[in-house]
């Protein structure tokens, strides 16, 4: 099976290492890593790894044992970090060719781009407070609320509100054709 890790790791040399280190004692491969962003001395990483179910929970512990290193996520994989940009761009595609209408194409996008456990479309007076677990942006007359179990980074929401102005223009685009 395949998993991602998200990981508060000290921003120090060798810390990456000693996380990669534990993922391989448990028989864990590593498919890909992706810094989500650095800040105070932590890097936040997304690990993409292949595991069976019970190197998952050995893989698991051990990365929980790296001292320093607290794991803040883990959970099914959605495709490996460089694969958002082709799904993105699919998206938008399909938007733009009449395939995906606007408001399936905002919830698909922002909510796989952003690994979220919902993301739905609601009235503008339903709006939710924002959270840190929570990403809300308008999209037209209505907001886009997108949730998770951990905490979005600065970083995911400027690309998530980037996403959603993508959106709304390959919706007017599309709609004056």
């Amino acid at each position: 099976m395949e998993a991602t890790l998200r990981c508060a790791v000290p921003d120090r040399p060798g810390a990456l290492a000693a996380v990669a280190g534990a993922i391989a004692e448990a028989g864990g491969d590593i498919a890909a890593v992706d810094v989500v962003e650095t800040a105070g001395g932590v890097a936040l990483d997304d690990f993409v790894v292949v595991a069976t179910a019970s190197q998952l929970e050995d893989l698991i512990a051990g990365v929980e044992a790296v001292d320093g290193v607290q794991l803040v996520h883990a959970g099914p994989s959605r495709g490996e970090p460089g694969d958002a940009v082709a799904r993105l761009a699919l998206g938008l595609e399909s938007l733009l060719n009449g395939a995906m209408t606007p408001d399936h194409a905002v919830t698909t996008l922002v909510g796989g781009l952003l690994r979220a456990g919902s993301a739905q479309l609601l009235a503008a007076s339903d709006m939710p407070r924002a959270g840190d677990r929570a990403f809300v942006a308008a999209f037209g007359e209505r907001v886009l609320v997108v949730r998770r179990d951990y905490r979005f980074t600065d970083t995911e929401r400027a690309r998530a509100a980037a996403i959603v102005r993508a959106c709304i223009e390959a919706a007017r685009v599309s709609s004056t054709r």
